[in-house]
């Protein structure tokens, strides 16, 4: 059971449903709310849409696990995921996706956009690619976790927007609200990618030496670590700009966002001064695990902004 529950990353999958109810509770429905309107996704469908999202990211973590595995013996590796048969990895990895997408398809009915069931089966695509070869590749791996994340928060929205959508009267009197929400998802959807993206390359520079010796070409390895830390940390800086000017347009209307932006930018500088002293694989470990908090921060936010509102 043990071998399982690593398998799944429980708490990646426990800040998954974090951050799906945190951007439709407490950001979405107190804007609806601004303007007497609330979500008209009921709970049960919503706990379902979330549902189908978890069991996607299991399902890739069973797949990368399944194609680990499959290095490891092209490299005469002793690999510690062996505990549970390759076979059965690959069959989790059909079953969970296979649930996950009429489950979708399912949510995509009661939102009244078939077309929306599609998205877990392009999300499924994507993490199975990605454990196949994106992975491997200089960059795009990182760029396609990093466009998951973000989707993850997006699709949020998309699927709300869409059930408000199927009511014309509903629809009509809430329109006002669609920009705002837009642009306050939109925003922590930039965030979360740009985390992301650094987070993996902080993961390439710390398991460098073992993909270099599974024949993989990451950013790390390409550039090799010095170059990558400049990467991460002009990538930070960029980070911290861009909350820098939301902090700047959200002043007036949303000061207590606007305060609690300077933790998170304090983080950053944190952050940035310990990357600079970073040369163990131990350093770089701790960074990934901070940086996680501070995803965790910023998912925070979203309660910051309900005060607000």
């Amino acid at each position: 059971m043990k071998a399982y529950i690593k398998l799944f990353r429980p708490i990646n999958l426990l800040l998954l449903i974090l951050t799906q109810y945190l951007v439709l509770f407490y950001l979405i429905r107190p804007i609806f709310l601004l303007s007497n309107y609330d979500i008209v996704v009921s709970h049960f469908d919503f706990a379902l849409f979330v549902l189908s999202n978890v069991l996607l990211a299991a399902a890739g973590y069973a797949i990368l696990d399944y194609y680990d595995i499959e290095i490891a013996d092209a490299s005469n590796q002793n690999s510690q995921q062996k505990i549970i048969p390759k076979k059965k990895k690959y069959m989790l990895n059909m079953v969970l996706n296979t649930i996950a997408c009429l489950l979708g398809f399912y949510c995509a009915f009661r939102v009244g956009n078939f077309k929306l069931g599609f998205l877990p089966l392009v999300i499924a695509l994507a993490l199975f690619y990605y454990s196949l070869k994106y992975k491997r590749q200089f960059l795009t791996g990182n760029i396609v976790i990093g466009l998951v994340v973000a989707y993850s928060i997006m699709v949020v929205w998309l699927f709300q927007f869409f059930a408000i959508k199927s009511d014309p009267l509903v629809f009509a009197a809430a329109i006002n609200c669609f920009k705002i929400i837009s642009v306050f998802v939109g925003g922590m959807a930039v965030l979360g990618f740009l985390l992301t993206l650094i987070l993996e390359m902080l993961l390439s520079i710390k398991d460098r030496e073992l993909e270099k010796l599974k024949g993989f070409d990451t950013i790390a390895i390409r550039l090799g670590v010095k170059k990558t830390q400049k990467t991460i940390q002009w990538l930070s800086i960029f980070t911290m700009l861009i909350l820098a000017v939301a902090q700047y347009f959200l002043f007036e209307d949303y000061p207590i966002t606007t305060y609690y932006f300077f933790v998170l930018q304090f983080m950053f500088i944190y952050f940035l001064v310990t990357l600079r002293r970073a040369v163990e694989i131990s350093h770089y470990q701790f960074l990934s695990n901070f940086l996680k908090i501070m995803m965790l921060a910023g998912l925070l936010s979203t309660q910051m902004l309900s005060i607000n509102f």
